[in-house]
């Protein structure tokens, strides 16, 4: 099963690869459509055709199709992997970024089916790609679970949930660099991209989801923690950084309240001059990259290099 499981994987990382390509082929020929009809309207064409469907929009069925197959590839692996050490495959980066990979490429295809943006494909599928991609620098070889992780139960509740708030706050990163891309709200730089209100309201969605699921395996982390070490929370790196991520998220939520909030907290009126508090903010998208720069550093940065009771890259 544990070959199963590697054939699975490459197979996904494979077709993975190849959904990014059509999604981007999918931009190129939108662009070149967009660029085609400019010129045909600007030399006085005096009736163009109008197509039935938007240039690239059989790349676009395509790299949908394909990202579907990748989709299923990473979960069998998953379930391979599974299968073969007895447990939750979460106990090292090699198994959680898999799973990462897995949760990221069928979140997006749900996320493609309810929003309608297949378009943000061009850029959720070659970071679903890189995932996979930074997979194979860990160790795949089937290790004994360390004492802290030996419950089953919790290992697959705690650490499941903290991955797909990952996955879907990844998607909500790819909906705010589009937005950042098309250069904010009114404005659509790329055509061939979806607008900017359109990415905008993927990112929400995307947040809305993350938010409350973040939450949501934090808490079930403190769980685990008092039946493991005997408290709720005590500071770890891993506690504090994701504590710091989840944080960040809610600083999104009051930045796009408006300045009826934060800034007019009247502690935040005591400590903070009024021409700062009044100044010009920074585009609550800007939070949503700061997040995913915080989940970054949580996912690889402790594990790797600060020494924690969460340390258990297997590197």
């Amino acid at each position: 099963m544990a070959e199963l499981s590697l054939y699975l994987f490459w197979s996904g990382l494979v077709t993975a690869s190849v959904s990014s390509l059509m999604y981007l082929a999918s931009l190129a020929a939108g662009a070149l459509g967009a660029r085609r009809m400019a010129a045909e309207t600007g030399s006085g064409t005096v009736s163009v055709p109008v197509p039935t469907e938007r240039p690239g929009e059989g790349f676009l069925q395509l790299g949908t199709t394909l990202a579907a197959f990748a989709a299923a590839a990473f979960s069998g692996a998953v379930a391979a992997r599974w299968a073969a050490v007895g447990h939750p495959p979460l106990s090292n980066m090699y198994e959680a970024t898999l799973a990462f990979t897995a949760a990221m490429a069928v979140c997006y295809l749900v996320f493609e089916r309810v929003t309608g943006q297949r378009r943000v494909g061009a850029v959720a599928m070659p970071v679903c790609a890189a995932f996979a991609g930074v997979a194979t620098l860990f160790p795949h070889e089937i290790r004994p679970l360390v004492p802290a992780l030996q419950n089953p139960n919790l290992l697959a509740l705690h650490v499941s949930v903290m991955i797909v708030s990952y996955a879907v706050l990844t998607l909500a990163f790819v909906g705010a660099a589009v937005y950042l891309v098309q250069g904010g709200a009114g404005r659509r730089r790329l055509s061939a991209l979806p607008s900017a209100e359109a990415a905008e309201e993927f990112a929400h969605r995307a947040v809305l989801v993350g938010f409350p699921l973040l939450g949501l395996g934090i808490a079930l982390g403190a769980w685990w923690a008092n039946s493991a070490w005997g408290r709720y929370w005590g500071w770890d790196p891993k506690e504090t950084s994701a504590l710091v991520t989840w944080l960040s998220l809610a600083a999104y939520f009051h930045a796009r309240a408006g300045t009826g909030t934060v800034a007019n907290a009247p502690l935040i009126r005591r400590l903070v001059p009024a021409f700062i508090r009044r100044g010009p903010r920074p585009d609550p998208m800007w939070w949503i990259v700061v997040m995913w720069g915080l989940m970054l550093f949580t996912y690889f940065g402790v594990n790797l290099w600060v020494t924690g009771l969460h340390s258990y890259a297997g590197v």
